[in-house]
């Protein structure tokens, strides 16, 4: 990788409890950072590449459910603050 943003949209930071809906059940996490393209989120059972789930996020003025695509995922030890556990996701809107 060269390093550059690739981002199309400004993220912000923030720490909101969401819920991974998959097939296999769902998994308990938190966003790091979110725009209106996708998210990071933490959590410490990364979903495999290319999964599509429904995430709910309870921001605290609202909730809401979308669909997401897992495009990349890491699996660090959550102990390391640089490179926390979590998956990349990206909304899919229609």
């Amino acid at each position: 990788m060269d390093g550059r943003e690739r981002r199309l949209q400004p993220r912000v930071e923030v720490k909101w409890p969401v819920t991974l809906l998959t097939s296999e059940g769902s998994i308990q996490g938190e966003t790091r950072d979110i725009s209106m393209q996708g998210a990071f989120i933490y959590c410490d059972k990364p979903l495999p590449l290319s999964e599509r789930f429904v995430l709910s996020v309870k921001a605290p003025a609202a909730s809401m459910q979308v669909m997401a695509q897992v495009v990349w995922a890491s699996n660090s030890s959550p102990g390391k603050k640089d490179k926390p556990a979590g998956i990349g996701v990206r909304f899919i809107w229609s």
